[in-house]
């Protein structure tokens, strides 16, 4: 079989590697318009999904598995420093009054911060439309997802906030309003206790079963310990233990908790009081005269008396199990 090119319509070229590298048709599509034509290498996504017939997200998803392969160079990483020109009152006017209801978008993120923009407020979130191309709805989620952020903190959002982590959300890929939305839903679900308590005990996607939902109710609803403190017991237990043990950090919390330590600095501090006295204890007892028949060694005392407690728990959790 005969496979002869025909250039007569012009030729592209393209990186070699391009043959083993590029996973489907779109990614190839895609590496061969950003090499024909050098314009499309700085255009809007949506232009190249015109081009392509495609969606923008499409076009974004063949770009990253392009710049993964090494066929394209990483994208490059904007800064508000890199882009602080000012703008002029006559630039943000013109950009105002060619984008249509991008004023009442103003407005309303003034609104949210409660002040009016000064010219240089005003340069910079005009400044997130014309150089990073958010659009005034997005924008406006921005100001009210930072400034309920900061709320919580007891802290007063800015512009040069926003300012700056617009341009975090621009480097990572995020542009678009509906990509806003799920990058905050991905957040705030990564810093509910539940995500977290997953990731520690490497549960995936399973439902809690009813002895570790109790656990981690009591933990956390009935003695307020905070995610740190359960964290550091978990470490605790899996460096005493070899594994993860509810019951055996339910005994470590409970301690904490009997105690009023709420902090992994207080606990350190009261593990290494605990270590000290031990090792007072065995200096004391070396250096006394050694009685008759005595051989009571203090640290083999403490680390069987570990053992055992870890073995009761052991038992009893097998026979709540049962039950």
């Amino acid at each position: 079989m005969s496979y002869k090119p025909d250039f007569s319509e012009g030729a592209v070229a393209v990186p070699e590697a391009a043959i083993d590298a590029c996973g489907d048709l779109l990614q190839f599509r895609l590496l061969c318009l950003i090499c024909s034509d050098r314009t499309m290498c700085e255009a809007d996504d949506s232009v190249i999904a015109e081009r392509l017939l495609c969606t923008a997200d499409e076009v974004r998803a063949a770009a990253e598995a392009l710049r993964a392969a090494e066929l394209i160079k990483p994208e490059r990483k904007l800064s508000p420093s890199a882009q602080s020109k000012n703008l002029t009152g006559e630039e943000i006017a013109e950009i105002i009054e060619g984008d249509e209801g991008f004023r009442g978008f103003i407005d309303e993120c003034e609104n949210i911060c409660g002040k009016v923009f000064t010219p240089t407020d005003m340069s910079k979130i005009v400044s997130l439309r014309k150089n990073l191309g958010f659009d005034g709805e997005t924008i406006v989620l921005m100001f009210f997802y930072y400034a309920e952020k900061l709320d919580a903190v007891q802290k007063k959002l800015s512009v040069s906030y926003v300012e700056k982590a617009a341009y975090s959300l621009y480097n990572q890929g995020i542009r678009t309003y509906a990509q806003l939305q799920e990058y905050i839903k991905t957040t705030e679900e990564k810093n509910t206790l539940s995500y977290r308590l997953r990731r520690l005990f490497g549960t995936g996607d399973r439902a809690f079963t009813k002895k570790e939902k109790n656990f981690f109710e009591k933990w956390s609803g009935e003695w307020n310990m905070p995610f740190e403190m359960i964290e550091y017991s978990f470490e605790i237990t899996v460096n005493n233990t070899g594994k993860p043990s509810l019951d055996y950090m339910s005994k470590i919390i409970s301690d904490w908790h009997a105690e009023g330590i709420m902090t992994v600095e207080a606990a350190e501090k009261k593990a290494e009081a605990r270590k000290e006295a031990v090792r007072y204890k065995s200096t004391t007892k070396n250096s006394a005269p050694e009685e008759k028949g005595s051989s009571f060694d203090t640290d083999e005392f403490f680390e069987k008396a570990l053992k055992r407690s870890y073995a009761m728990l052991e038992k009893s959790g097998a026979k709540e199990e049962k039950n």
